[in-house]
């Protein structure tokens, strides 16, 4: 379907807004049913609702967008180097979940509730992703997009990818967990914005944020909070690679031309 430029920005904010209206019900229905927000149980709830997320995402690919406008370009592999400081922090939640997880014998249920997440999360990751970091995102974008329409898609990107989150606190989560939720989620969505059009392929950050979900949910059968108790020395550093990139994507726009991004 040929869309005309004007009107993808609204197409993508509207991708968006179904995305957070249908978790936002979905959130609404578990709280009726006394589900808490961060439990296992939530996960029986959700995995529906995220296939169903992920496949009204493709329609809005296959409809509007092209899966290359979308986030599925040519991989510029030299740059996943940026992807390193996010990455030590991966490994290491990785290290001390597997060594909690290892107190349990391999037959145990814990396992396979330790499977399950991790395909639950892989749906949130592709579906977040895809929906924020593909659609939203590139829809702002143009041919011809000067530094300030890429900066403002970014921007609008990190802040739909923050306000996904606000619908948590219909789900039962204190309200005070939702702001901070909602302040890392932007903080995250300013850095991984930027690294989307500086790869030029959205599935690396599929990949990042399925395996930091998995990981962060994880603690929900090993107990080990020590994987989330150090935002103190990431969130200044993805500040801190949030605001060069920031720079380099912008720098690197030229005269409109995002070829170079």
């Amino acid at each position: 379907m040929t869309v005309k430029p004007e009107n993808k920005p609204l197409i993508g904010m509207l991708a968006a807004l179904v995305y957070i209206a249908i978790m936002g019900v979905g959130m609404i229905y578990m709280g009726h049913q006394g589900i808490v927000y961060g439990s296992p149980e939530m996960f029986d709830t959700f995995w529906p609702i995220l296939i169903l997320l992920n496949i009204i995402n493709v329609v809005f690919v296959i409809l509007f967008f092209g899966w290359r406008n979308a986030g599925f370009g040519k991989l510029n592999a030299t740059r996943l180097v940026w992807l390193a400081p996010f990455v030590v922090f991966l490994l290491y939640k990785w290290v001390v979940s597997l060594e909690a997880m290892s107190a349990f014998p391999f037959s145990s249920p814990n396992w396979s509730t330790f499977a399950f997440f991790g395909f639950v999360t892989l749906l949130i990751g592709t579906g977040e992703e895809l929906a924020f970091r593909g659609i939203l995102l590139h829809s702002f974008l143009g041919e011809q997009s000067s530094r300030t329409r890429v900066a403002l898609a970014m921007f609008a990107s990190a802040v739909g990818f923050a306000l996904l989150h606000s619908v948590n606190v219909f789900g039962g989560e204190p309200l005070p967990d939702v702001l901070q939720q909602l302040g890392y989620t932007f903080r995250w969505g300013m850095l991984f914005a930027p690294l989307m059009l500086h790869l030029r392929n959205i599935i690396p950050l599929m990949i990042v944020h399925w395996l930091w979900d998995f990981v962060q949910f994880s603690t929900l059968i090993s107990g080990d909070l020590a994987i989330v108790a150090h935002d103190y020395i990431q969130g200044p550093i993805e500040i801190m690679t949030a605001l060069v990139l920031w720079y380099v994507v912008l720098k690197n726009v030229g005269k409109g031309d995002l070829a170079n991004v």
